[in-house]
């Protein structure tokens, strides 16, 4: 009898624990915040780039300025763009996932930038990209299709900019890794062994 208690009590964490996951639980942490801060004995500095904007999630991330500790940081303005998949457009904005903006500060020198994502008004054109220093990078192909987990790196010089947005799932067929479960998944499986376990736990009071 003791040792199914200690099971119905393992379970019931592990039931919470998969709640707060999923942001069932109120009080769960919110999505990232873009930020930058400097490299830890190193030059330059290092800036993880999310579809948030005020803390929510959004098709836009709030604009990200640079270190200024020691010195002002900064970097060449213009245009990071992911293609959605390899082969991918460089004139047409459907086959793109996100463009990470070099603001223009003036003189083409940026100390801040902004994540766009496809489906916002703020969303560049062809046209308004089309530079030589525009940046093509091909989206990470294997991820788990989640915006605050999956990422691109871009680097420049010293500095490194991680791009969160969701990567294809591979195939489980394929090669890559299966694809790992939803948090709300995993949550409804341990609400659904709390209840079992809770009914075989008092079945015999009820006889």
């Amino acid at each position: 009898m003791r040792s199914q208690s200690f099971l119905i009590l393992g379970v019931g964490f592990l039931g919470l624990a998969s709640l707060a996951s999923a942001g069932v639980i109120t009080g769960a942490a919110g999505p990232p915040v873009s930020s930058c801060a400097n490299n830890v004995g190193d030059s330059g500095f290092t800036c993880n780039f999310f579809e948030t904007s005020g803390g929510a999630p959004s098709d836009h991330s709030d604009v990200v300025s640079f270190p200024t500790v020691p010195t002002v940081q900064s970097v060449n303005a213009g245009y990071v763009v992911l293609l959605e998949s390899p082969g991918g457009s460089h004139t047409d904005p459907t086959q793109w996932s996100d463009v990470l903006q070099f603001i223009d500060n003036g003189g083409k020198v940026s100390t801040s930038a902004q994540l766009l994502s496809i489906g916002c008004a703020c969303f560049p054109t062809a046209a308004v990209i089309n530079d030589p220093a525009t940046q093509f990078l091909v989206e990470n192909q294997a991820g788990v299709g989640n915006d605050f987990i999956d990422s691109t790196q871009f680097v420049a010089g010293f500095n490194t900019f991680n791009i969160f947005s969701a990567s294809p799932i591979p195939s489980s067929s394929g090669p890559g890794p299966s694809p790992a479960p939803e948090p709300a998944s995993l949550a409804l499986m341990s609400l659904a062994l709390i209840f079992l376990f809770a009914f075989v736990r008092i079945r015999p009071r009820i006889a």
